[in-house]
């Protein structure tokens, strides 16, 4: 086993490599993030530790949600930080290992058209997520569920008991159909101004688009088919769902 291993971030165009440098980002453990050329490509790596990132360590690391998030973390903020940085990143899932700067090159020329192909299609672009929850107690409830408070109220025990079970049926049916009324809305007003949208919702939309999106969902948050959720907008973020790239453990060079 060797003493350090080469984590990977994410992908770019070399033409990034003076940014980078620039910004003196640390990444998982502290390490300092370094960009590692090849032809037209860069990989944005730090050094690990084979002890805890070789493949058998690191398999029984990720368990322990402890040691995860806070390493988790580290991977998206560097991603996250790359988007200002550099005009479009590949980012890998966390997890990406290689012996050695000799195993990142040799990545970037394997799949050079590949990645190539896929800066393409992110150059300029980036992902948001739009997370629905219910608030507090959730919608208010409908005329089926008044009905059977009242006749409850004026039902023996016997009867209150069991019309008390068929009203927290009729509540999680009210609360199914409006989650999806909510989701549906959601999509259909998202989906007009995004580029592509993935219902867990994952939402790709140029960042010159960040005011109307933003707009949009401050909407959907006020409007009446949303009343007892909250609606919220978190990003950018680098486009995970339409241009990453799974984790690869230890690759050897």
């Amino acid at each position: 086993m060797t003493g350090e291993l080469r984590y990977l971030y994410a992908v770019a165009n070399r033409n990034a490599e003076a940014a980078i440098a620039a910004a003196n980002l640390r990444g998982i453990e502290g390490g300092p993030v370094e960009a590692i050329v090849e032809g037209d490509l860069l990989g944005v790596t730090s050094v690990v530790a084979a002890s805890e990132y070789e493949e058998a360590p690191l398999n029984e690391r990720l368990q322990d949600l402890e040691w995860l998030a806070p390493r988790a973390a580290s991977h998206q903020e560097v991603n996250g930080k790359l988007l200002d940085l550099a005009s479009a990143v590949i980012p890998l899932a966390f997890g990406a290992i290689y012996r050695d700067t000799d195993g990142v090159r040799e990545l970037l020329r394997a799949r050079a058209d590949d990645f190539a192909d896929r800066l393409r299609a992110v150059e300029g672009r980036a992902e948001w997520i739009v997370s629905i929850e219910r608030d507090g107690p959730g919608a208010p409830t409908g005329g089926a569920v008044r009905a059977l408070d009242a006749e409850i109220a004026a039902a023996p025990p016997g009867r209150a008991f069991l019309l008390g079970k068929r009203r927290d049926e009729v509540i999680r049916e009210e609360r199914r159909m409006r989650d999806a009324a909510v989701a549906e809305e959601t999509w259909s007003t998202i989906e007009a101004i995004a580029e592509r949208v993935y219902r867990e919702p994952l939402i790709e939309d140029p960042t010159a688009g960040e005011v109307e999106l933003g707009d949009v969902v401050r909407r959907l948050g006020a409007s009446g088919v949303s009343e007892g959720y909250r609606v919220r907008l978190s990003g950018p973020w680098p486009a995970y769902r339409f241009g990453g790239l799974p984790s690869e453990r230890v690759a050897s060079a």
